[in-house]
């Protein structure tokens, strides 16, 4: 009976030993299991690697849109360029409009401050031997501007404007005035990488046309 009990209570003694061992009381283990070095990692999934010398890439950062302009396109052969890019990518956003050309050269001096500026200018231009002028007095964007001469070409304004430089005019400038001519642009909006894969390998009628992009475009 008594080496019943001694076995017995060294069985207890045995698992208590165990148990402390186990629970790091008496010194910690050299390697814990594989759940204790997951829960050891600090948000593994959002670890990347990145390549030697570049920063690591930010995925919320947009890449910038591109346009490219189309110009001087017959409006049906605009309309049957924005359905072949359309069908390329449904993804690029395309606008046909009427193409914007020059009609006309405006040769005159800028909108000066006020009235008095105005006719004290008008006045030298006389005294210089220029007649052909008016002071533009309604009201608007050219508000005292001094016109000078509208030509319908572009060689025709720069001449006279040439002419007014021999006579020691320095002021004077020249506007395109524009509108809606007979021919149309196609404006295409979408990634630089859109763009390239899109305007690929167009069919000989689009390869003619003019292309910008579309700040540059517009007159």
């Amino acid at each position: 009976m008594q080496v019943l009990r001694t076995v017995f209570f060294l069985l207890v003694l045995g698992n208590l030993l165990l148990f402390a061992w186990g629970q790091g009381y008496l010194g910690a283990t050299t390697a814990g299991g594989e759940a204790e070095r997951l829960s050891a990692q600090i948000a593994p999934e959002k670890l990347r690697i990145a390549g030697k010398g570049a920063p690591p890439r930010k995925d919320s950062e947009p890449i910038p849109e591109a346009c490219r302009s189309l110009a001087g396109l017959e409006p049906e052969a605009a309309g049957k360029l924005v359905e072949l890019l359309a069908g390329r990518d449904g993804q690029l956003k395309l606008e046909q409009r009427p193409l914007d050309e020059p009609r006309s050269w405006w040769v005159h001096i800028p909108p000066l401050p006020n009235s008095a500026q105005a006719d004290k200018k008008a006045a030298e231009l006389s005294r210089l031997g220029i007649k052909d002028f008016y002071v533009v007095r309604e009201g608007g964007p050219n508000q005292y501007a001094i016109s000078l001469g509208l030509y319908k070409s572009e060689e025709s304004a720069n001449n006279y404007l040439n002419a007014l430089l021999k006579k020691s005019v320095k002021s004077a400038r020249i506007q395109a005035r524009v509108a809606a001519g007979d021919k149309s642009v196609v404006e295409i909006r979408g990634t630089p990488q859109q763009l390239v894969k899109a305007l690929a390998d167009l069919p000989p009628e689009f390869s003619g046309v003019s292309r910008a992009d579309c700040a540059a475009a517009k007159p």
